[in-house]
């Protein structure tokens, strides 16, 4: 990290990647649709909002300021421009999720889709002249656009015909910018790393399948690199117990997906295949985010980092139903079926994947997975899932022994999210504070000191786990850097879910925060109850019980408000809190 700022610093970067002249066409068709009106655009997997067709790349729909370094060279434009707003509401329209999605349309029939694609791309390429603005600042989103642009390729084609020269040159382009920064994107050690490895991987492939004399040498390095990077991302980044580094379902996914690609691209091409431990590790991934959703709906606990990010989704699935992935993962590593008949993800009908014959994965069963940090108790109506204070790779949320309860699809006891990772201060202190977790505050402040945008220091570990799969139980705790100390205990009880907390160590006060699933809330008595729950506290010191609300954020760029109960501890002591459902079965 330290040798990338230093690079841009002193004009390294604008040396080795100097500007090009715009790339011309056609990439895709010999037709060409006219610029038309408007169109409609979906951003971070959620927001449709209407734009010009093409749409303008350089700016943020969401408040209209136009990104004004579109004329200087990436290494030179700061990661946050004053007045701009979130770089990423900019970025979103050049990941090219629409590529292959009108890809996908055109294989569907609708004749006019492919002339549109062509259209918006030559328009991308004439005002994104290689390594000038905003949009080549990123390898991560440089790589989501080689992706997009080969599952585009294969929908049109499927490997049946040579593609446009200007695909390929397109692709070596953007694999020259990739390659350039990728040590800068492993060591961050999340999901940058796996995605530009699988581009390498994946478009240097096809360079070498149908690229020029050099185009094919420069393809092989490209391809070698990428596989030796995947494998070494999945051996770090992948946990002995599926968990990802970055301690997010959303994100989870995403690298779920990239893994699928890459392996179905590979059998596709029938090349090498990668270590027993690669297929081991992406097998253990599927099994991890099997175990976190919920089966009635595909959605899943709101932990961690969210920013909208769903590969591949070419048939426009719901952005929060993660099922197509699971089965998708399921498939390619395990060899199982999650959803025989009833759920399919587009690649599987896209490399011609077929799940007939393949046995069932059956039901998610209860499980701890300490090395990541999540213990899942599961009963016939639902889950709790308990975040344990373990953080082997950097935290970007303070949500040590944050709970969530699930019950007949509905995510009653919740996680705030992320909205945005550049708002104002006040945003950026709640959403991946403390205060934003179902889970108790001390004295007011995050569990862990916060040191920048996106870390936290003087990490917190267990120094305890207790777990007990057939009683439906667990229990750990912590001491955080200021001597203050909270125990949690979850438990499955007859009619719901029994919670005990332990706190101590404080100075003034200690707060649990329970985020509730919009309802009729009525607070009398230390109950709150609606029609389908109440949630019952009792302790054995003084605790004072309100109703609040604070925002919570299911998708990126999107807030609401939601009901908190806030149970405010003046002395340590112990809280014990019973959320009882009116129907269990």
């Amino acid at each position: 990290m330290a040798l990338y700022r230093l690079a841009r610093r002193f004009g390294y970067y604008r040396s080795r990647l100097p500007i090009g002249t715009p790339l011309r066409g056609p990439f895709f068709s010999e037709s060409v649709a006219e610029a038309s009106g408007s169109s409609t655009l979906r951003y971070f997997s959620h927001h449709d909002l209407s734009v010009s067709s093409p749409p303008d790349w350089f700016v943020n729909p969401f408040n209209g300021v136009r990104c004004p370094d579109s004329d200087r060279h990436w290494s030179e434009i700061s990661d946050f421009t004053p007045g701009l707003g979130d770089i990423k509401a900019v970025w979103e329209a050049s990941r090219f999720d629409w590529v292959p999605r009108m890809a996908w349309a055109h294989r569907g029939g609708d004749e006019s889709a492919l002339a549109v694609l062509e259209m918006w791309l030559r328009d991308w390429v004439a005002r994104n002249p290689a390594n000038l603005g905003v949009n080549w600042k990123c390898g991560q989103e440089a790589s989501f656009r080689c992706l997009n642009l080969v599952a585009a390729a294969l929908t049109i084609d499927s490997l049946a015909r040579p593609p446009m020269p200007g695909l390929l040159r397109l692709l070596e382009t953007h694999l020259h910018r990739i390659a350039a920064t990728v040590r800068y994107a492993m060591a961050q050690d999340n999901n940058h790393g796996v995605s530009e490895a699988a581009a390498l991987f994946v478009s240097g492939h096809y360079l070498v399948l149908y690229g020029d004399e050099s185009q094919q040498e420069h393809g092989k390095q490209w391809a070698q690199q990428g596989r030796c990077w995947l494998e070494n991302r999945v051996e770090r980044l992948i946990l002995s117990d599926g968990s990802f580094s970055q301690h997010s379902v959303t994100y989870h996914r995403l690298v779920l997906d990239l893994l699928s690609f890459v392996e179905l691209f590979r059998s596709r091409l029938k090349t090498r295949e990668f270590s027993p431990s690669w297929y081991k590790r992406a097998g253990l991934a599927a099994t991890w985010l099997h175990r976190m959703i919920d089966t009635r709906t595909g959605d899943a606990p709101n932990l961690g980092a969210n920013d909208g990010s769903y590969l591949f989704n070419l048939a426009g699935s719901p952005y929060r139903d993660f099922r197509p992935s699971v089965q998708l993962g399921a498939s390619v590593f395990l060899e199982r079926s999650a959803w025989p008949g009833s759920v399919r993800h587009p690649l599987l009908d896209l490399f011609d994947h077929d799940l007939l014959g393949l046995p069932p994965l059956g039901d998610p069963a209860s499980a701890l997975m300490e090395e990541g940090g999540y213990a899942c108790l599961r009963t016939g109506s639902g889950f709790a899932m308990l975040r344990l204070p373990v953080y082997r790779f950097r935290p970007s949320h303070a949500d040590a022994l944050h709970l969530d309860l699930w019950h007949q699809g509905v995510n009653w006891v919740r996680d705030a999210g992320s909205y945005s990772y550049n708002a104002d201060a006040a945003i950026l202190e709640y959403f991946p504070g403390t205060a934003s977790h179902s889970t108790a505050c001390f004295d007011g402040r995050d569990q862990m000191p916060k040191l920048g945008r996106f870390l936290f220091g003087a990490w917190l570990s267990a120094d305890e786990v207790e777990w007990d799969d057939k009683e439906l139980f667990v229990r750990s705790g912590y001491n955080d850097y200021r001597g203050a100390r909270h125990r949690r205990e979850v438990r499955s009880s007859p009619d719901g879910w029994s919670v005990v907390d332990y706190l101590s160590g404080f100075e003034n006060e200690a707060v649990i925060l329970w985020h509730m699933s919009p309802s009729d809330w009525r607070l009398a008595d230390r109950v709150l109850a609606c029609e389908e729950m109440k949630v019952m506290v009792e302790s054995d010191s003084g605790v004072t019980l309100s109703l609040i609300e604070l925002p919570e954020s299911r998708y990126y760029f999107k807030r609401q408000v939601v009901p908190v109960l806030k149970v405010r501890c003046a002395t340590p002591g112990v809280v014990r809190t019973s959320f009882l459902f009116a129907n269990r079965s």
